[in-house]
């Protein structure tokens, strides 16, 4: 099942554009909407639901809605627990950073990081998107479960995903990029395009029987984020996708703000299980 954790703002409309395609991607067809309210509903409220009523109408979708009173200041433990064995949840980040930060300290950002159930939440940077971004760049980092988990993610989109850009950063110090040899920097681009081979390889099986565009990049540099955000523009890409790190989420010097902040696309963070 699929939940989205709807909070009742314009942002969460163009986030809910996303939940229900993804509604639609999915063999069961069927969206749950929850949205926790103060004392009592707005009264705007259930003229927003309507119109996600009837886009989900429109692809064939399911809506259920669930609303209830937040009962005290952890909204976040009382969506999860709101939340099914096996499904996943869908929110969205702040639509204007608090300080410096887009998802630090937000009920999406303590959802992920309860690993409870996987969360994928998204910034809407382009509304006119309407969760049908069909290029998608995937930072990967070639280790692990990096596949497994972006598989996750990915199978979301379905149809609706007809490219995918693999972008894999050789990160170095800035004092060694600024003395690497052309044959260093060629070693370290072939070591990165051999461990793209079998990320791409992965992700082709994985996506399977579906025909995805896919290509990838490895390149050499001392920004990460820089580089995600140059080939997300190069690329154009309507949705960046990335994995939420496995320690809580720093409001300021994290990467994966400064892309919220900085990017050119959607983005979508993913948050798993373990």
């Amino acid at each position: 099942m699929l939940v989205f954790a709807y909070d009742g703002s314009l942002n969460g409309d163009w986030v809910a554009h996303y939940a229900v395609r993804f509604a639609a991607n999915r063999s069961e067809r069927r969206l749950r909407l929850v949205h926790l309210y103060e004392d009592s509903p707005e009264p705007y409220l259930r003229e927003r639901i309507a119109r996600i009523t009837r886009e989900c109408e429109l692809v064939g979708v399911t809506l259920e809605v669930e609303l209830g009173a937040r009962g005290g200041a952890d909204v976040a433990g009382r969506l999860l627990a709101l939340v099914p064995p096996g499904a996943t949840l869908v929110a969205g980040t702040r639509a204007r950073p608090r300080g410096s930060a887009f998802l630090a300290g937000t009920v999406s950002a303590r959802m992920i990081e309860a690993r409870r159930c996987p969360v994928v939440a998204i910034r809407v940077v382009h509304p006119g998107v309407l969760g049908l971004p069909g290029s998608v760049l995937l930072p990967v980092e070639a280790k692990g479960r990096e596949v497994e988990h972006a598989l996750a993610l990915l199978r979301l989109l379905g149809p609706d995903l007809q490219r995918l850009d693999l972008l894999l950063v050789r990160e170095v110090s800035r004092l060694r990029l600024h003395f690497l040899s052309e044959a260093g920097a060629g070693r370290l681009l072939a070591e990165g395009r051999a461990l793209l081979a079998p990320l791409e390889e992965e992700l082709r099986q994985g996506l399977a029987p579906r025909p995805v565009e896919l290509d990838s990049t490895a390149v050499v540099s001392d920004d990460v984020p820089r580089e995600i955000l140059f080939y997300a523009s190069r690329h154009r890409s309507r949705l960046i996708c990335l994995r939420a790190p496995e320690r809580p989420l720093a409001p300021r010097g994290e990467p994966i703000e400064r892309i919220l902040r900085d990017t050119p696309s959607d983005v979508a963070v993913h948050g798993s299980v373990d």
